[in-house]
């Protein structure tokens, strides 16, 4: 806290002498030396990167026996340590480094299922090795995690097994059509795992992040496929229209675990994205402005659903969506005008049209900030 800002305060009457005087003490007695450990991190880094120049220019001459060995070894360290210093609480700083050290530690149990392929000169499709490290430490990061980093870790291996297994299938039958619609819909299903969970299983900050996570990739599935369904065919129809109903399924579930405010919003997003997808399939290759309507309804009832929950910035956001595709489907239909000058006059003036009225929309009807966002 500077003493500008402070004194800035004190003149607006906002508080008085002796609040600011406590306040700087509190600061001087809280404060952390940034600095110091910037310095602290450069040096570590720093050697951290000599020692692997050193191994990188002998790393023909290192056995593999040995590599894998010393690789073993640190990650028996990491290990030895986070269960010799214990987890720390929820939301301290200490969760944040223990999330860290989960993340090296899973990082550097990856890394040896390649180093060993390296070694013994043997291959794997890729989701193979990601699904193995995800199985061995998926129990650790469910256990253990307290916050967004090892949530998104965790997200980041599913999805990754997932993606990879559906690109090496390669094949668009439809055996395989609803297989991939069924690994298309494992985020949604993750919300309904992340709702069952706060509250009945501790470690609320790590089940939260993993919601609000998936909740996003969900969203995201859904705004994707409303944009790019027009230009496709119809040969995996099956699988999207049962990515859609195992939406349904998991939105009715998140919203029976977790029956509050913030269960049942996320449940109506979870809604919304799974009839987003269902008409974006059934349309097909139709015109594209019928694709651009539900894009629209599904933000615009995201931003209804951030109304009723109070995510102010969630609200923000899809106000602002719905701006820029409105002016992205001006330009679409404007096609034909863009060469003239005029076109481009009224199109321009649309834009700032729809800026100022998003701009006024997102501040004049976003709910109060209270700090919560898909909480």
């Amino acid at each position: 806290m500077s003493d500008r800002k402070l004194n800035a305060w004190v003149e607006a009457g906002l508080i008085d002498s002796a609040t600011a005087d406590r306040i700087r003490a509190f600061e001087e007695g809280h404060s952390r030396p940034w600095g110091l450990w910037a310095l602290i991190g450069l040096g570590a880094l720093t050697i951290g990167l000599g020692l692997m120049s050193v191994v990188a220019a002998n790393w023909d001459a290192i056995p593999g026996t040995v590599r894998l060995v010393i690789h073993l070894v640190i990650m028996a360290g990491f290990a030895g340590w986070l269960a010799w210093r214990g987890v720390a609480e929820d939301g301290s700083a200490g969760s944040w480094f223990s999330d860290a050290m989960l993340f090296i530690l899973t990082a550097l149990g990856l890394t040896f299922l390649g180093h060993i392929g390296q070694v013994y000169q043997t291959s794997a499709p890729l989701w193979q090795p990601i699904g193995f490290a995800l199985l061995i430490f998926s129990p650790l990061l469910l256990l253990f995690g307290r916050g967004i980093l090892a949530a998104l870790l965790w997200f980041a291996g599913l999805i990754g097994t997932a993606d990879n297994h559906a690109i090496w299938l390669d094949v668009w039958g439809t055996h395989q059509s609803l297989w991939l619609g069924f690994i298309a819909s494992l985020p949604a299903l993750v919300v309904a795992l992340a709702a069952a969970a706060r509250g009945r299983w501790g470690q609320e900050g790590f089940w939260r992040s993993l919601q609000q996570v998936a909740l996003v990739f969900v969203v995201g599935q859904s705004t994707m496929l409303t944009l790019v369904m027009a230009d496709m065919h119809n040969e995996n129809e099956s699988g999207l229209l049962l990515h859609a109903g195992i939406v349904v399924v998991a939105a009715a579930l998140t919203g029976f675990l977790k029956p509050d405010r913030s269960g049942r919003s996320a449940a109506m997003v979870m809604g919304l994205c799974a009839a987003s997808a269902f008409f974006s399939t059934l349309m097909g290759r139709y015109e594209a402005l019928l694709h651009a309507f539900v894009f629209l309804a599904l933000w615009g009832g995201i931003a209804w659903v951030s109304l009723q929950a109070g995510w102010r910035r969630v609200f923000q956001t899809a106000v602002g969506v719905c701006a820029v595709r409105i002016i992205i489907l001006s330009f679409e239909l404007a096609s034909d005008l863009l060469g003239s000058g005029i076109g481009l006059i009224l199109v321009g003036l649309f834009t700032l049209g729809v800026a100022w009225v998003a701009v006024r929309v997102s501040r004049n009807l976003a709910p109060a900030s209270n700090g919560e966002a898909l909480a």
